[in-house]
Order: C-alpha cells, then structure tokens, then sequence
C-alpha cells in the first residue's frame, strides 16, 4: 500500500526552515561551513536529485507559503470574484502563459551567472556603495513573492540559482519518478498538481531537470504502483562481439 508522504514532507520542510533562522541569528558563515554545505548538498543530489529543492530548501518552503497565503485571499469573500475573472483568463490564455513560462524559467541561469561573475571578476557586483551582499537582490526577492501569490514556486521556477545548478547535477542521479503505463488510467492527476508544470502524465520515467522530486505526484496518484520513487542503478549489457564460423 503507497504511504502519502505529504506529512513527512511539511515536517521536514518546517524543521529545516525553523533550524535556518536560528542559523542565520546565532552562527556566523565561514568557508568551510559552506563548502561543507555545498558538497552535502550536491552528494544529496547525485543520489536522490533534487529532494533539496522539494524537501529542504527554506526558500522553497517561504514561496510555498507564500503561495498558500494567495490562495487564502483568492477565498476571501470580497475578492473572490475577482479570483474567478483572474482564473477564468488563465484559463483563456493558457497557451501563451505557457510559452512565457517556459522562456521565463531561462532567467534562474542569467541570475547564476551574475552571481557568478559577481563572485569571481566583479564587473556588476551586487555589492553597490553601502548595500551590503543580499540587501542589493532585495528587490527582486519582493517581485519574485509577488509573484508567487499566483503562480506556486515562482521563485524555484524564474530565480532560484541553486535550483538552476542542482537540476543539471539531478541528470546522474539513479533516482526518479517513475511511471507504470499498464497501470495508469490516465487521469492526468499528476500532470495538473505538479508544481514545477511537469507533464508527468505522459513521461515514463521524470528526468526533466525542473523536478523537485516533492513526489507530490505520487501522493496524488489515485491507483496504488502506478507512480512511484525508484532508485534505480543503470545496468550495462555485455555485447556478445563473438562471430559465428562460415561453412
């Protein structure tokens, strides 16, 4: 029987975003915190892709409430009607939101590579007179929650670096949603709850590097095995190179 992992995840998503603001209150940075970081981060990631996007990211976890702060407006009685136009033309435009939204999600890799040249040659710093390192992205960190009042993880999406770094990183990773094409019913269930837009309804194997691995999917899923997390070592068949004698 699939366990719903939906309890496990808000657990792990609240613990490590409490665990960062006291972190970000009682411990100073040094290098090899960061560095120790990085490597964990990135060991995390060849193993099981980018559960720390889905899992433990506290900026993810910010933007998920952030977004669930939207939806609560969306049901306030006074707004609700606008609510509805706004989903209506959603709907309406649908097919060009999604181009936007495809394009858009290129801006995370323009954003890795400012920091980037920030980091190594200096020629746009986001160092700018008294500004001090992540006050001067303060900016883009307000249009980008505004944002996520409508669209869910519009910071993982449009933004996030790191996301950027590990979804390249996720392509060795032996682990990934898989899904079972006897036994789907084609409900399309998984496609529609995907926060990251996965079409996942029509994949056998999740291997797109936007996935967050949050396996929402799976939970959602309304046939037990049709969609599960594998973890799955990729095996090499021997070729036979031997030739049969002539005559």
């Amino acid at each position: 029987m699939k366990i719903n992992t939906k309890t496990w995840r808000n657990i792990a998503k609240g613990s490590v975003l409490l665990l960062t603001i006291f972190a970000l209150y009682s411990i100073t940075p040094h290098k090899p915190y960061m560095l120790i970081g990085l490597a964990t981060t990135l060991l995390i990631t060849v193993l099981f892709r980018t559960v720390f996007c889905g899992w433990i990211c506290p900026l993810g976890t910010v933007f998920d409430l952030i977004h669930e702060l939207g939806q609560w407006f969306g049901k306030i009685p006074v707004i609700k009607p606008i609510n509805r136009k706004y989903k209506r033309w959603v709907k309406s435009n649908k097919v060009v939101l999604g181009k936007i939204d495809h394009y858009a999600r290129y801006l995370r890799y323009v954003f890795l590579l400012w920091i980037l040249q920030a980091a190594f040659l200096g020629i746009a710093s986001i160092k700018n007179g008294d500004e001090k390192g992540i006050l001067s992205v303060l900016y883009l960190l307000i249009a980008v929650g505004v944002l996520g009042l409508f669209v869910e993880r519009a910071w993982c999406k449009y933004s996030c670096p790191v996301g950027a770094v590990l979804g390249v990183f996720s392509k060795l990773s032996p682990t990934s949603v898989t899904r079972n094409e006897i036994a789907c019913i084609e409900c399309n269930i998984c496609s529609r709850i995907c926060p990251m837009n996965i079409d996942v309804a029509n994949l056998t194997r999740v291997r797109e590097i936007d996935c967050q691995t949050c396996v929402k999917c799976v939970d959602a899923c309304p046939v037990d095995d049709t969609l599960e997390l594998k973890f799955k070592i990729p095996q090499f068949k021997q070729i036979d190179t031997s030739m049969k004698e002539l005559g």
